[in-house]
């Protein structure tokens, strides 16, 4: 004789979503934070600087009324990920050198005279940005009394004209040893251009020791908490009922 026993699934098997012991029994039910890092290297010979290439860079003298812009204009940064640098050179402004490598610093230098201010930087045409991706931008510079306003600018270059994205500026003395900012990349190669200009009528020379870019990158991972005797577990979450869903 055959005996043929028929189980009722909905009388044998708990239908909860998540059982007494905390047991998941559907999936989908975990819960996920935001983790942001920050990775990658987009600026070629960054840090220490004392190892690039500004020493022996393209040097544009400009008296123009944007220096910024005018320098990217006259001497664009045909070559990715190396330094061009700029100066102002004469009326309205008040002449001084282009940053140069001293030591274990490059040195950034401004004096205003009668009135008139000074504009000396550098620049470089980055590579391998993603449009749209946020960079965070550190420059590290050592403790200092100088006063002046260190501004950090990004461009984009269209091939029919060059136009200015983001500008931050930091006053200095700076109480922090790190001066950060961020951009949105708008192409694969946008142009970030660090600038120092001084209200100082004495000759001073701000230095800066390395400068960093990095991507912002930003995960989702498990969230996990914490029991009474100190066992992590998975944060999971069911519905108000905490029944299965049949779907």
């Amino acid at each position: 004789m055959t005996v043929i026993i028929i189980w009722d699934y909905n009388m044998v098997t708990n239908r909860e979503q998540i059982t007494s012991r905390g047991v998941a029994q559907q999936s989908g039910l975990e819960v996920f934070v935001s983790s942001i890092t920050y990775g990658g290297e987009f600026l070629s010979l960054g840090q220490p600087l004392v190892i690039s290439n500004i020493n022996a860079a393209d040097d544009h003298e400009t008296t123009a009324t944007d220096p910024q812009l005018d320098a990217i204009e006259s001497i664009p940064p045909e070559t990715a990920n190396i330094w061009y640098k700029y100066h102002t050179s004469g009326l309205p402004y008040t002449v001084v050198a282009a940053p140069l490598i001293v030591g274990s610093y490059a040195e950034f230098y401004g004096q205003e005279v009668d009135t008139l201010p000074s504009y000396g930087g550098i620049y470089q045409k980055l590579s391998g940005l993603t449009i749209g991706k946020e960079y965070y931008v550190t420059v590290v510079i050592p403790s200092s009394t100088i006063q002046g306003t260190f501004t950090i600018k990004t461009y984009q270059d269209t091939g029919a004209s060059v136009r200015e994205t983001t500008s931050t500026s930091f006053s200095m003395p700076y109480a922090s040893g790190n001066m950060t900012t961020t951009f949105t990349a708008i192409s694969e190669n946008d142009i970030i251009l660090f600038d120092f200009t001084t209200e100082s009528t004495s000759a001073v020379i701000q230095k800066i020791y390395s400068i960093s870019i990095e991507e912002k990158q930003e995960f989702l991972v498990p969230l996990y908490a914490e029991d009474m005797w100190g066992n992590n577990h998975q944060v999971l979450r069911r519905n108000l009922g905490n029944t299965l869903s049949d779907s």
